[in-house]
């Protein structure tokens, strides 16, 4: 009777830590930044760190769809760059040109996820390798195409995605939406539930009558989609073209995703917990802005945290 206590204690332990685990532990470090650095919580810090989080939430939502299916997707800093540089080409400086160079925007960020999804599906060539592949080849036609002098007039109407009410701005209340959407597709329809027995066991699901292979590659061009949305925002938070615009961003999308409950080998995850892996990534590394900590003891921290979750989650899921 004891040695059956004991199990059930650490089963019920370890589901625990898989549901709640990020969730508690940004409720934890919240409380900290609380006695650390109470700035935190000025209007100004949080309106900016909601911004940023807005930002990179988006790409995380679409890291996670394809982390749900065993990938990974290296490309979506190519794809922002790109819609940066189509927006502000496009258009020139027009409003009216605006709709224009974001549905051009969207359409090629859509190419670039069927050809992903088709590089890994049909050429069987590794997530990492394929959509490293198509960063560099986006990055270098974009070069190409400007010359490497990225220039063009961001349209003043996009500016829009500055206004803010309070601490909420557009891109937050865009990044919240999109999450509920995506929950809602993933635990409530088909698609969600398929696309959880792709990732769990493609060779099941195969054999069960899915088809396997379009469902990893729409969940690359739903991420290439949303890299797109997130280039919309942070062009016109930017205000002009940078090359740099996405930079470190889609790694740490990747972590996000992870340090939310998202597993690599594909069939466990959520959105709501990338949310909260988002928030904890930004409050994490806007703490050690106010703290003063150099760049380095940053991204040592960061490191440190992502190991942290995924050694976890692996005790955590261990027999």
């Amino acid at each position: 009777m004891v040695a059956t206590s004991t199990l059930s204690s650490a089963f019920s332990l370890r589901r625990f830590v898989i549901r709640y685990g990020v969730y508690v532990s940004l409720v934890v470090l919240l409380i900290a930044a609380l006695l650390l650095t109470p700035n935190l919580y000025s209007e100004q810090t949080l309106t900016v760190l909601l911004k940023q989080s807005a930002q990179l939430g988006l790409i995380a939502i679409g890291q996670t769809l394809v982390l749900l299916v065993a990938g990974l997707d290296l490309s979506v800093g190519g794809v922002i760059f790109l819609t940066s540089v189509v927006i502000a080409r496009v258009s020139n400086g027009d409003d009216a040109q605006l709709p224009v160079a974001i549905g051009l925007s969207f359409l090629l960020s859509a190419v670039i996820g069927v050809a992903n999804g088709l590089l890994i599906t049909k050429r069987k060539i590794p997530p990492f390798v394929a959509t490293l592949a198509i960063f560099i080849l986006v990055q270098g036609a974009v070069q190409a195409y400007t010359r490497g002098v990225p220039g063009g007039f961001v349209p003043e109407g996009l500016s829009v995605v500055n206004q803010s009410a309070g601490f909420i701005s557009i891109p937050v209340v865009l990044w919240l939406a999109l999450t509920a959407v995506f929950a809602f597709v993933l635990r409530r329809t088909a698609f969600g539930r398929r696309l959880y027995a792709v990732g769990s066991n493609p060779v099941t699901a195969n054999l069960s009558g899915l088809a396997v292979d379009r469902f990893k590659v729409a969940a690359y061009v739903l991420c290439s989609l949303l890299a797109c949305v997130a280039g919309v925002v942070l062009t016109g938070y930017v205000g002009y073209v940078d090359r740099f615009i996405a930079s470190g961003l889609d790694l740490d999308a990747i972590a996000a995703a992870v340090v939310g409950g998202t597993l690599f080998t594909g069939g466990r995850g959520s959105v709501l917990g990338t949310l909260a892996g988002v928030l904890l990534i930004q409050v994490l590394s806007t703490m050690a802005l106010l703290l003063g900590l150099s760049i380095q003891t940053q991204f040592i921290i960061k490191g440190v945290v992502i190991l942290a979750a995924v050694a976890l989650y692996s005790l955590a899921r261990a027999d």
